[in-house]
């Protein structure tokens, strides 16, 4: 594409966005994109090299994940590096595939839950019985980490 053209089509993001209230900060980079095939599956990254001194990067498959912004390219690099050996890791798992599945489920839910309370007005015991299933989740999960085996050492969960 055209430099001229991008301009343009970001101008008229720009006033658009402007129009219903929105601070739009246009921040000049470079888009960067990942993949590398693990066992069959995609791992694909993208993120952004900007001028303002930050990277914002994502995994996009084999679900998308949300990393964060980082200060240096070491941070970035560092990251998908780990990420990249631990899914090599979880592909020896024999329930590697089920892990995917999992994590590809709960992104869905997300989506869905975001849907719901964005276009109906849900009742507030309905949201109750919800916010308990997830904290049965969130206990099943601590209590999987505390009875499992710990498989990769190169670095410390971040949430477990």
């Amino acid at each position: 594409m055209e430099y001229a053209f991008l301009k343009t089509e970001m101008t008229q993001h720009e006033m658009i966005l402007n129009q219903l209230g929105a601070d739009v900060k246009i921040v000049q980079g470079i888009m960067c994109y990942v993949s590398i095939e693990i066992n069959g599956i995609p791992v694909e990254y993208v993120y952004q090299i900007n001028n303002v001194g930050n990277y914002f990067l994502q995994r996009l498959s084999p679900y998308p994940m949300v990393a964060g912004s980082f200060v240096s390219k070491d941070e970035v690099i560092n990251l998908i590096k780990h990420d990249i050996s631990q899914f090599k890791n979880a592909a020896n798992s024999s329930a590697f595939k089920d892990f995917i599945e999992i994590n590809k489920n709960l992104t869905r839910l997300a989506r869905q839950f975001e849907d719901l309370y964005l276009y109906y007005n849900v009742p507030h015991d309905t949201l109750q019985s919800m916010n308990e299933s997830l904290k049965s989740l969130d206990s099943l999960i601590k209590e999987c980490k505390v009875t499992s085996k710990r498989v990769y050492f190169e670095k410390d969960p971040e949430t477990v």
